[in-house]
């Protein structure tokens, strides 16, 4: 997978996920935030924020950052989805968008 990073003025025009304190939630000791179920292309998508970075993939003291599918029960015994996505993080202090984009991201499951 490949990630490019870049800013820009305009924000997002799909989806937002906004936190309104970022510090108090690092603050509150909450391990994972998850945001409301979206549709994106008859897929329902969620984003997972560790505001202190997700242990179990070596994110500690980081912010790690998912976009997860859901409601797979339905889905063929195998299945894949191929994704492009971007990220767009508010830097408050210049006023602009951090944008990250992951090109070819590749999803892949297949039921036990």
């Amino acid at each position: 997978m490949e990630i490019t990073r870049a800013t820009r003025d305009a924000p997002p025009a799909h989806y937002i996920f906004s936190i309104e304190s970022f510090s108090l939630l690092v603050g509150t000791g909450v391990e994972k935030y998850e945001s409301h179920a979206f549709d994106v292309q008859n897929y329902k998508w969620r984003l997972s924020l560790y505001p202190s970075g997700n242990k179990k993939s070596n994110g500690e003291g980081f912010i790690s950052l998912y976009l997860q599918i859901e409601d797979t029960q339905n889905f063929p015994r195998t299945w894949e989805v191929n994704v492009n996505f971007r990220f767009f993080i508010l830097d408050q202090i210049h006023d602009k968008y951090l944008t990250i984009e992951g090109v070819s991201l590749l999803y892949v499951h297949a039921y036990k």
